[in-house]
């Protein structure tokens, strides 16, 4: 499987599975500099973490999964739509372990 098809197949599985768009918001966030995670914004433009038009809601996504452990459905749709615009930043940080679970 090529890195292209690799990157295909995850922003599939960002826009569709449930898992995969929730560990994938989680990393995401982990990217983010302390500072941004608290003020849920972007203030380093380093090419990594959120965008700054998605930053507030994504992280307020984030919050709301580390203390309930879910999202709603509206909340999901938002989260399938965002994710795979992030699959090339997970593919940086994770890519060798992706390729390998996407290949099975």
């Amino acid at each position: 499987m090529t890195k292209q098809d690799t990157l295909n197949k995850l922003q599939s599985k960002l826009s569709t599975d449930t898992r995969w768009a929730q560990r994938a918001l989680l990393a995401i966030y982990k990217n983010q500099t302390d500072d941004e995670q608290v003020g849920a914004d972007v203030t380093h433009h380093n090419q990594m973490g959120f965008r700054c038009m998605d930053a507030f809601i994504l992280t307020s996504f984030v919050d709301q999964l580390n203390k309930r452990r879910s999202l709603s459905p509206k909340q999901m749709a938002v989260v399938f739509k965002l994710m795979p615009k992030y699959a090339r930043q997970l593919m940086r940080f994770h890519g060798d372990k992706i390729q390998q679970t996407l290949s099975k």
